[in-house]
């Protein structure tokens, strides 16, 4: 009982702390890409950070996870695929980097909640936290006078969400099937 109430702990530590480092700079994230804008390459820079943190993502996953299953490469293929795709199709740099921290914080909430509850409805109860997290983040923005509240951006946080979790789900597999 004590281990599980100190991984509880823990994990929600994780959840908030990014949250709150999230949260906390969405005054000071469009100053500062106005000033890179200017000064830098900086489309090129965010491009090239996200695909390097896919990059190190999937290095990761292979150091870590032993995928055994055809069907598993197949659906890594399509989420990568489809961050890619994201990547090259969102306009503005603060939605590519949400697009890739929103599914770090799904997963950070799916290890949370999993503490509690094992069963597959977790992924449900990660997917809906993690999507009303975003959801909080356009309302903060909402207030801030440097940014603005869009739907289509609680709508990007959710996609990031699923597919952080999709990700989640293809190792969990994975895993199960190896023990």
């Amino acid at each position: 009982m004590l281990l599980s109430s100190n991984l509880r702990t823990r994990y929600w530590l994780y959840v908030f702390g990014f949250l709150s480092l999230i949260y906390s700079t969405l005054y000071i994230v469009r100053p500062i890409c106005t000033f890179l804008k200017a000064s830098t390459p900086f489309p090129l820079l965010i491009n090239t950070l996200c695909i390097v943190l896919l990059i190190l993502l999937a290095i990761g996953i292979r150091m870590k996870v032993r995928i055994v299953q055809l069907s598993s490469y197949i659906l890594l293929g399509m989420v990568f695929s489809v961050y890619l795709y994201g990547l090259v199709t969102l306009q503005y740099p603060e939605e590519k980097i949400h697009f890739i921290e929103y599914g770090f914080l799904a997963y950070l909430v799916f290890k949370a909640i999993r503490v509690d509850i094992q069963k597959p409805i977790v992924y449900g109860y990660a997917f809906l936290l993690t999507s009303i997290f975003g959801w909080i983040d356009e309302g903060i923005q909402y207030c801030l006078p440097n940014r603005y509240y869009q739907i289509e951006d609680v709508i990007l946080n959710c996609v990031s969400a699923a597919l952080g979790l999709f990700l989640v789900f293809v190792f969990e597999r994975e895993r199960r099937k190896l023990l």
